[in-house]
């Protein structure tokens, strides 16, 4: 992969690891969390999802730049995989910086006046200029990749982020002091994110038509990488395999296997992100000391929101983001 996208993909991982630790020191520094307008939902959602989306494209993108390719063909195939991935987080980054600045506009009197206020204005406008030179560098990059864009995709993505901003503008905040309506605000945070992302991104870049390398292929090609230079340790690797040849062991993988089955492992995957954030949030909070009825409960609003945010993500970002190719069409083999 050429050099220009290892420093851009570089780049993009360490802007998203940045914007991570904002996210979590506007939120818990005790002294800017008291000043912090967009600690709340539908805000907060648009974060937390975000938090969670720019590290993903962003280590996907890193991964495709930096692993072996055996063709000399596939690198230039696979450039503009490569820059949705590192557009779209560098995107996601900065619609959660414009719904961080909606809420700092519709409640100045939660920050203005106060130093940790101006602090985190700061920490707000450099983390969005971090990201438009992180963009601007990725946009330089794609200078050289050819253009097969329609002109009407940037109406719509203009369109799209201009009816978005108005929801998250007027939307009234008080809906949120009820169960389902926190609910709905939640899942108006995780549309934001989204959809405006969805819209300028497809605009950049669009999603891929003919063979490509997903990311199986993409991991596939680490791991046959790192068992040809394990040495003596490669004895792991044949252990790892036979294990996966186990019949049982075999069913689930194949279960699991997004070329033929889509969407199973994405429910999965939110899942185990639903239990994640769940046992960080009972852990600062103490999730002993709760009772077993209102446990279940949170719960189950854990489980359905993170479901709900990755089933909406992976529903508009999985082709422009080439994760999976359908198992029946164009296989091309890959040589590791």
């Amino acid at each position: 992969m050429p050099r220009k996208w290892k420093i851009g993909t570089l780049l993009t991982f360490a802007l998203a690891i940045l914007f991570y630790l904002f996210f979590q020191t506007s939120k818990h520094f005790p002294a800017l969390a008291h000043v912090n307008a967009f600690a709340n939902d539908p805000y907060d959602a648009v974060g937390s999802f975000s938090v969670q989306f720019a590290l993903f494209t962003a280590f996907l993108s890193l991964v495709r730049a930096f692993r072996p390719y055996h063709s000399q063909l596939a690198p230039a195939r696979q450039e503009r995989l490569l820059l949705s991935g590192a557009s779209f987080s560098c995107l996601s980054i900065a619609v959660t910086i414009v719904a961080d600045g909606i809420a700092l506009l519709r409640h100045p009197t939660l920050w203005l006046g106060k130093p940790a206020g101006y602090m985190l204005v700061l920490l707000v406008g450099g983390m969005m200029l971090l990201t438009v030179l992180v963009g601007w560098y990725l946009y330089h990059c794609a200078q050289t990749l050819p253009s097969s864009l329609a002109h009407n995709t940037w109406i719509r993505a203009i369109g799209i982020s201009s009816i978005s901003l108005f929801i998250l503008i007027f939307y009234p905040e008080n809906l949120s002091q009820s169960i389902h309506g926190e609910l709905l605000t939640v899942l108006v945070g995780i549309l934001f994110l989204f959809i405006p992302t969805w819209a300028i991104g497809t605009a950049i870049s669009s999603a891929p038509k003919a063979f490509f390398e997903d990311t199986v292929d993409d991991f596939a090609s680490v791991y046959y990488w790192l068992k040809k230079h394990s040495g003596p340790f490669a004895i792991f690797y044949h252990l790892l395999e036979q294990i996966a040849h186990w019949h049982a062991v075999y069913v689930i993988l194949r279960w699991l296997n997004p070329r033929q089955h889509r969407w199973n492992i994405v429910f999965l995957i939110g899942g185990i992100m639903g239990l994640l954030l769940l046992f960080a949030e009972m852990t600062g909070e103490g999730g002993g000391q709760i009772p077993i009825g209102r446990l279940a409960l949170i719960m189950t609003i854990f489980l359905s929101i993170e479901c709900t945010g990755v089933l909406i993500g992976y529903a508009l970002l999985a082709n422009p983001l080439g994760l999976f190719r359908n198992a029946r069409t164009n296989l091309i083999p890959s040589t590791t």
